[in-house]
């Protein structure tokens, strides 16, 4: 499948509504897949009662930035990654998987995983994680990325965060 990973920056319009959204106004913001590419909707807290919140992988409240004022760092935080590893994770298109993957390893990395082992089946290798805070394990395909994919997913994962990858923190471990 040819997948693009890349995600339209925010245009600070409802998409509901059409109106522009102002500087420190809540916004909600969704990511949806729908022909392999990743796509983020916009949209105020008005029109957000339009939204079937069903049709987004993932979806979080944040506030229009001020226009003078300076991108500050961003950080990942195990909520947001959780939950968007939680939507992806029995998925089997290969770009979610692959997005799946680096979340995955994101997690571990912020030890919200615990990562038990590496296991081939069939030829496919899976990462064994456990979820610390529920113990449940999971079983993540590992897609064996190209590096167009590798580079695909990385601009898709700062795209989805609103940042060009210069401004995150890494993940932390905590």
């Amino acid at each position: 499948m040819e997948w693009d990973g890349k995600i339209e920056q925010p245009t600070w319009t409802c998409a509901a509504t059409g109106r522009v959204l102002a500087p420190g106004e809540t916004v909600f913001s969704g990511l949806r897949l729908a022909d392999g590419i990743f796509t983020r909707t916009d949209v105020s807290v008005d029109g957000w009662n339009s939204q079937d919140p069903a049709t987004f992988l993932s979806w979080w409240r944040h506030l229009v930035p001020e226009p003078d004022r300076r991108r500050r760092s961003l950080k990942l935080d195990k909520a947001s990654l959780g939950q968007i590893f939680a939507d992806l994770k029995d998925a089997n298109e290969r770009p979610s998987q692959c997005f799946c993957y680096v979340v995955a390893l994101c997690l571990a990395r912020m030890r919200a995983f615990r990562l038990l082992s590496v296991v081939t089946d069939g030829g496919v290798s899976y990462l064994l994680v456990q979820d610390r805070a529920t113990n449940a394990v999971h079983r993540v395909r590992d897609p064996q990325m190209s590096p167009l994919e590798e580079e695909n997913v990385r601009k898709n994962l700062f795209e989805v965060i609103g940042t060009d990858g210069g401004a995150v923190a890494a993940p932390a471990p905590e």
